[in-house]
C-alpha cells in the first residue's frame, strides 16, 4: 500500500521505523553507558523502555511484540558491538570480555549483581537488584535479543541466555555466557 503524500510503501515506512529504533537503541546504549550516568537520564530512559514494551504488549501481545522488536534489538547489539570494538581495547574476545562489557551495560541502566563464576568457556551472573524487575517479561527477553547481537559480532562462538528473570517472578537474574561451538 503506497502512502499517497509520502511516496512510500508500508514495507519502506516499517523499514524506516526499524532503523529509526535500531539508530536510538544504539545512541541511548551509547550515552547511558558512556556519559555521566544521571539518574535524570535513566529514570527517562527506563520510563520510555517501560511504557513502550507496555503499550506493545498491550496492543500486539508478547508474541507479536517479541517477533516485532526481537531482530530491532539484536541490530542494535550488533551495531552496539561493532562501537564497543571501536572503542574499547578489547584484545580477547572471549566469555570474559564479552560479559564485562554485558556488565558494564547493565550497571549503566542500574542493574546490581556480581559475577559469581568465571573460566575460560563459561562467565555467569546474577543480579539481586534492577529497576525492571517488576515489568513485563517482554523487556527482560528483549534485552536478550540485544546481547544476542552483542555476542554475535564479539566473538559468534559464544551464546548468552537467561536462566532467571525477576521479571518472571524468580527472586533474582541470572545469565549465562558460554562458549558453545
Amino acid at each position: 500500500m503506497q502512502n499517497e503524500d509520502q511516496g512510500l510503501s508500508s514495507e519502506d515506512m516499517e523499514s524506516m521505523a526499524k532503523e529509526a529504533i535500531t539508530i536510538w537503541w544504539c545512541t541511548v546504549v551509547k550515552a547511558v553507558v558512556m556519559s555521566n550516568n544521571s539518574d535524570a537520564i535513566k529514570k527517562v530512559l527506563h520510563q520510555f523502555l517501560i511504557s513502550s514494551i507496555k503499550e506493545m504488549v498491550k496492543t500486539y501481545g508478547p508474541e507479536k511484540t517479541l517477533e516485532i522488536m526481537g531482530p530491532i534489538m539484536r541490530q542494535g547489539g550488533k551495531k552496539a558491538a561493532v562501537r564497543a570494538l571501536e572503542e574499547h581495547e578489547i584484545v580477547e574476545r572471549d566469555g570474559i570480555a564479552i560479559s564485562s562489557l554485558i556488565d558494564l551495560w547493565e550497571g549503566a541502566l542500574g542493574v546490581r549483581g556480581e559475577i559469581v563464576e568465571k573460566s575460560d568457556i563459561s562467565v555467569v551472573k546474577v543480579a539481586k537488584k534492577c529497576p525492571f524487575s517488576d515489568q513485563p517479561p517482554e523487556l527482560c527477553a528483549l534485552f536478550g535479543r540485544f546481547v544476542d547481537g552483542f555476542c554475535e559480532v564479539i566473538n559468534p562462538e559464544y551464546g548468552w541466555c537467561q536462566t532467571h528473570k525477576m521479571t518472571a517472578g524468580d527472586k533474582e537474574c541470572r545469565w549465562v555466557c558460554r562458549k558453545e561451538r
